[in-house]
């Protein structure tokens, strides 16, 4: 190469160059990435429309000069824990230490998620720009877990309940704050105390006391338990006597009712007989009294049947005494006695002693007639 052409060579990399750096202040490319807002300044000062995510082209690129800010949420620590364990940004050991009421040193470690505020990101260019953790927030939220922190004691603040009503007055506090709150250049979304350390002797206090409170609450679980066994116990006593009194109170009810069936079914069997001796009594007196009346009527049939048969006999003893004094009659009675005493007489010879007459027994015989029927029955001599 000769000498000419290596000077040309090297003129023209030289304005190549020159053309480059003058482009490159001309035209001004700036890219903004996903979860970045850009604040611009110009030599005019801060542009108040940040930019969102995209590729702008400015020109002339001179006059631009682009900030990118990560408004993604950020985790800002205060502990102790080395960098190796640690999962946010933050000052190396720097758990926050305070007094509690009572005098006694507690050691904090918290951690808070934060976002830069985007609605505020002009402003917060214009007043923060870098070191806005140390700047704003370290400050604020030291000042605030410290209000918080020194008005308990630290027995109460260690754990349980008092623990988290100490992380919850802080948090909102935080959310309060015109720093740190919604209208503020830097949101706190949520804060965390991760442990409080204290003396280990204090520490071996509060263990103490909670392993006693710990019984105490034991010892009284357990006497609700016995407490509550014995009602059970109770409980049942009372039902299996209350039951006992039931079943005996329906024995007693089954067994009146029972018995007064029983007196019952016993009055209608009395009654039952009475009402069939009565019933029978009335049966045979209406038996006697018929058979009384058939008696009766059988007497006065019987009395007017004697009667009727006597009249009839008297009349004829009548008629046949009218016959008797008949003319005629004396020779007719006259007949019949002859008859009588042949009658009277026929059987009886054989039976007569030696020395007896028949006709004494005639003369017998009719003095027996005129004993009966009179000095006018008496027969004539011719009938002797």
């Amino acid at each position: 190469m000769s000498p000419a052409t290596a000077v040309r060579t090297v003129v023209i990399g030289i304005v190549t160059i020159a053309l480059i750096i003058a482009a490159s202040q001309v035209v001004k490319i700036h890219r903004v990435g996903g979860q970045q807002m850009a604040v611009v300044e110009t030599w005019n000062g801060v542009s108040e429309d940040p930019l969102m995510p995209g590729t702008y082209v400015k020109f002339p690129g001179f006059y631009f000069t682009f900030f990118n800010y990560d408004t993604s949420q950020q985790i800002y620590v205060m502990n102790d824990k080395p960098a190796s364990e640690e999962f946010g940004r933050g000052r190396h050991r720097d758990a926050y230490t305070v007094q509690s009421a009572e005098g006694q040193d507690m050691k904090i470690s918290l951690q808070v998620q934060w976002r830069i505020n985007s609605e505020r990101i002009v402003d917060f260019h214009k007043k923060i720009n870098t070191d806005y953790e140390e700047k704003l927030l370290r400050p604020n939220l030291m000042r605030i877990v410290k209000d918080e922190a020194t008005t308990r004691k630290a027995i109460d603040a260690y754990s349980g309940p008092g623990l988290v009503e100490l992380q919850t007055s802080i948090e909102k506090r935080l959310g309060a704050s015109a720093d740190l709150g919604p209208g503020g250049m830097i949101i706190v979304d949520n804060f965390v105390i991760e442990e409080i350390d204290l003396d280990p002797e204090y520490i071996s206090e509060i263990k103490e006391r909670q392993v006693a409170v710990q019984r105490e609450l034991r010892a009284a679980q357990e006497e609700k338990a016995a407490l509550a066994e014995a009602q059970r116990a109770k409980a049942e006593a009372q039902s299996d006597f209350e039951r006992a009194l039931v079943e005996a109170e329906r024995d007693k009810q089954v067994g009146v009712l029972e018995a007064e069936k029983l007196a019952e079914q016993e009055v209608l069997r009395a009654e039952a007989a009475k009402k069939q001796v009565v019933l029978q009594a009335e049966a045979e007196k209406e038996s006697q009294v018929l058979a009384a009346e058939a008696e009766k009527e059988s007497g006065e049939l019987r009395a007017q049947a004697i009667l009727a048969l006597g009249e009839a006999e008297a009349a004829a003893k009548k008629l046949q005494f009218e016959a008797y004094g008949a003319i005629g009659a004396e020779k007719y009675v006259q007949v019949e006695v002859a008859r009588a005493m042949a009658e009277a007489f026929k059987n009886i010879s054989g039976y007569l002693p030696a020395d007896m007459q028949i006709n004494v027994l005639s003369s017998s015989f009719m003095r027996a007639i005129e004993s009966i029927g009179g000095a006018g029955a008496r027969p004539t001599p011719a009938s002797q």
